[in-house]
């Protein structure tokens, strides 16, 4: 399953700014509601923790999912096809990037053990998840706090226990690692002007092609 058409960036450099913000925003939040210490069973503040970590997830999930117009996949996509002066730093920072991808990430809604899917710059994933296996947020964030699927919502009865939800949190928020990092590539490569979109990469603006003038070509094949 590809990028749907509905609400896509006119351009890659535009992705670029919408994840830079939307990414800015994300860790804004999680600092503003700073867990501290733990909290006693069954208190107030548990019950508080558990809706955070729930909305939380649900804010991140933009970032994970590879369809989604600023996943991490799509975002490293618009790193390479931009950085038009090949800037090492962006260039071995955007691989670095692929190596913090989570299983997630790599394999679209099915959700797989490491090292079972393919590259992350390889096709999409074999579909959406299969109705037995482990814990899911998918299933929480569609059966409870989004759509209210029924096969879902009976699937996702496990969010009530406190201790299988935080676990299963902690699994998804490892993909902040990733989106870090990606945010602070972007942060570079906008603040020193190194990111401009293939369309004007080697035309107005953009740098001759390494030989007779011609525009350098931009290969995406190994990436869509």
């Amino acid at each position: 399953m590809g990028e749907g058409k509905r609400g896509k960036p006119g351009s890659e450099l535009e992705r670029l700014e919408i994840f830079q913000e939307l990414a800015t925003e994300y860790f804004s939040m999680v600092a503003l509601f700073e867990p501290d210490g733990e909290p006693p069973v069954h208190s107030a503040e548990a019950e508080r923790r558990r809706w955070l970590e729930l909305f939380r997830a649900a804010l991140l999930r933009k970032f994970i999912v590879r369809d989604e117009h600023v996943s991490l996949k799509l975002v490293v996509r618009a790193l390479r096809l931009c950085n038009y002066s090949a800037d090492r730093h962006l260039a071995e920072g955007a691989d670095g990037v692929v190596a913090l991808f989570t299983p997630e990430m790599v394999q679209g809604r099915q959700h797989v053990a490491p090292g079972e899917g393919p590259a992350p710059d390889e096709g999409p994933g074999e579909g959406p998840a299969p109705d037995e296996g482990p814990d899911r947020f998918e299933d929480v964030l569609y059966g409870r706090l989004l759509h209210g699927d029924a096969d879902r919502f009976h699937r996702s009865a496990w969010a009530n226990d406190t201790v299988r939800l935080s676990a299963a949190a902690a699994a998804r928020f490892d993909a902040e690692r990733a989106l870090s990092a990606a945010l602070e590539l972007v942060r570079y490569g906008m603040a020193n002007n190194l990111l401009k979109s293939p369309r004007t990469a080697g035309g107005e603006g953009g740098p001759p092609g390494p030989a007779g003038g011609q525009s350098r070509p931009s290969s995406t094949s190994q990436y869509d």
